[in-house]
């Protein structure tokens, strides 16, 4: 069996993570941390084979959790999750150093699964895994300062009264107000109004971000609705979920299981 420990402060994405990690018969999750200080005590206590931390964490955030547990020279791989691309792609694509960004996405999942195991698996790994968190101690001193600074400006949610969505000849101004859901399919986002459907540049997240001051809620990884437009919550299967939308169409949006407890508690049912 394979150890691990999963650290992240938001209760949606460390349940999500688990019951994706639980669907692999040979990973066992040892312990949960909300944030890091009490994931470092339960990693040195618990030596789990590998480490999933969100980066953004209180007290020790998931980067100077990593820069000192490597520092005491623990034998760890380190598996970073993000809901920033910027920070998984540009510092984290390196050897073993692996990253998953939120909301996870089941196959990337199984592809950092299948990583851990070719870790496990080879008779080298000590003598690699010592090279690699080497480089990877290096890389985290060098950026620390950077992203911790860049972090206080980049990530506050942003209060807007329009949202600005390029159309087919123009740039088209929205009220949030109007919007029913938004959605992905594939790698493409779209804006559900009551009027029409637009296809924006923005990511699903970056919209989360803009549209946090308002009545939004994420029920599912590809979905964000307007919890103002809901109507019904019906039950689907394997504890999953239906929002059912006030508008003409009666739209449906899923809630997936990983999401439910959170909507009930904002929904206060």
């Amino acid at each position: 069996m394979i150890s691990a420990v999963i650290a992240d402060d938001e209760p949606l994405a460390r349940d999500e993570l688990t019951y994706l990690l639980k669907q692999c018969a040979d990973i066992e999750i040892v312990g949960e941390a909300t944030q890091g200080a009490e994931a470092l005590e339960i990693i040195r206590t618990l030596k789990p084979d590998v480490a999933f931390l969100d980066i953004h964490m209180p007290n020790i955030d998931g980067l100077s959790l990593a820069r000192k547990l490597l520092e005491e020279e623990q034998d760890l791989m380190i598996v970073f999750a993000t809901a920033y691309d910027k920070h998984a792609i540009q510092a984290f694509e390196v050897n073993a150093v692996d990253y998953l960004l939120k909301p996870f996405d089941e196959e990337r999942v199984w592809k950092t699964v299948e990583r851990i195991r070719q870790r496990v698996r080879n008779p080298q790994k000590d003598a690699q895994n010592q090279t690699l968190n080497d480089s990877l101690l290096e890389l985290l001193t060098k950026m620390a300062g950077a992203s911790q600074s860049t972090a206080k400006g980049q990530f506050q949610a942003v209060k807007i009264s329009k949202l600005a969505v390029q159309g087919e000849e123009s740039v088209v101004l929205i009220d949030p107000k109007d919007i029913l859901y938004v959605y992905r399919e594939n790698r493409d986002v779209f804006i559900k109004t009551v009027e029409r459907v637009y296809l924006t540049k923005h990511s699903l997240q970056t919209l989360e971000e803009k549209l946090a001051s308002y009545s939004f809620f994420r029920p599912h990884r590809s979905y964000l609705v307007n919890l103002s437009f809901v109507r019904e919550l019906v039950p689907w299967f394997n504890g999953a979920y239906t929002l059912i939308l006030n508008d003409e169409k009666s739209s449906q949006v899923p809630v997936s299981r990983a999401y439910v407890k959170a909507l009930k508690d904002v929904l206060e049912i």
